[in-house]
């Protein structure tokens, strides 16, 4: 389902919503499991990608993050994964892509080979710093806590997060909401927060509205990934406007998790007409075999959005961005001024 139609490509984009261990090339995946003898399916590239490419809608969310266990088996070095990121950003700048954030759950990725976080870091902000030279982007970081992985690692991430608060933007929580409960996570999470860190909270994923109304009230977020079922309730959808948050709609993942029933139905254009300040992203593009033109392409072409609409999505994400505005300014400017 990539895309790269120049009417889309064309666009100087703002992606705020991507998980950087849902962006990992296949041939990277076999070369990392060569170093770290990881064992796979299948050593053919082709036949690899029948293992970790979602094409087909899945039963639900869950079904689709168990998907994910050959990408978390291949970080398998702090070097692979500085890997990972600068081809990550490398596929950002194929598509135009000028301000970005990637997000990544350290304890999720990391634990599997027992990498040290730091150095993790390190390799990613070498990648980071490159990209913005190399391609005129800005990009930011955030850093998620997995609720799989418990309350303790919830208290790890986010103190990790405050600590290295110069290089990681904000921090994020992710995984199956309606699993864990939100209670387990509220504490570190708002510590962060009062450390000045952004918080931006997976919610109204595969969760009803009211599941949005109680992330709001309990991490007081800036920003929430997906929050497509607040589009259910008015009361929540007013309740979102009145805060000012933004929601980072990722229309092709939410098809493939059976979050919608279908892609017609996907309330992207619902939002953006009641005034909520929705954002286009691709979610996890390695994983979902999608990239932020394919997005484009859907809003377009499926949801009958028209371009100035997206454009007007771009912006909400300019402002919604959790990167210094010194960095993001500049390039909206240059690119982005013409555009809109």
């Amino acid at each position: 389902m990539k895309n790269f139609d120049p009417k889309y490509n064309a666009l100087p984009k703002t992606e705020i919503h991507c998980h950087i261990e849902g962006a990992i090339r296949t041939q990277t995946i076999l070369d990392a499991a060569r170093q770290g003898g990881v064992a796979l399916p299948s050593y053919q590239a082709d036949e690899l990608d029948r293992h970790v490419k979602i094409r087909e809608q899945m039963r639900d969310l869950q079904t689709v993050l168990e998907a994910f266990d050959i990408f978390q088996r291949s970080i398998v070095s702090p070097a692979i994964f500085e890997r990972i990121d600068w081809e990550l950003f490398e596929d950002c700048a194929a598509q135009n892509i000028k301000i970005f954030e990637a997000r990544f759950s350290p304890d999720w990725a990391f634990h599997k080979h027992n990498l040290d976080w730091d150095a993790c870091l390190e390799g990613l902000l070498r990648a980071q710093e490159r990209a913005e030279k190399e391609f005129d982007m800005a990009i930011g970081l955030i850093a998620i806590t997995s609720r799989s992985m418990g309350a303790d690692s919830c208290v790890r991430t986010t103190e990790w997060a405050i600590k290295n608060r110069q290089h990681i933007q904000a921090v994020d929580l992710a995984d199956g909401e309606m699993i864990y409960p939100m209670e387990d996570f509220v504490k570190p999470i708002l510590k962060a927060r009062d450390a000045g860190l952004k918080v931006t909270i997976h919610s109204g994923e595969d969760a009803p509205a009211d599941y949005v109304l109680k992330t709001i009230q309990n991490f007081k977020p800036q920003r929430i990934g997906h929050g497509i079922h607040s589009a259910d309730d008015m009361k929540v959808v007013e309740k979102i406007i009145e805060e000012g948050i933004t929601l980072e709609v990722n229309p092709w993942s939410n098809y493939l998790t059976n979050s919608v029933p279908t892609i017609e139905a996907h309330p992207l254009k619902k939002l953006f007409d009641l005034g909520v300040r929705v954002t286009i992203n691709s979610d996890d593009p390695e994983v979902l075999d999608t990239n932020l033109n394919n997005e484009y392409r859907i809003a377009r072409e499926v949801l009958g959005m028209s371009l100035a609409d997206i454009q007007t999505c771009n912006r909400f994400a300019f402002e919604a961005s959790f990167i210094d505005s010194a960095k993001t300014r500049p390039i909206w400017e240059k690119y982005f001024a013409n555009s809109n």
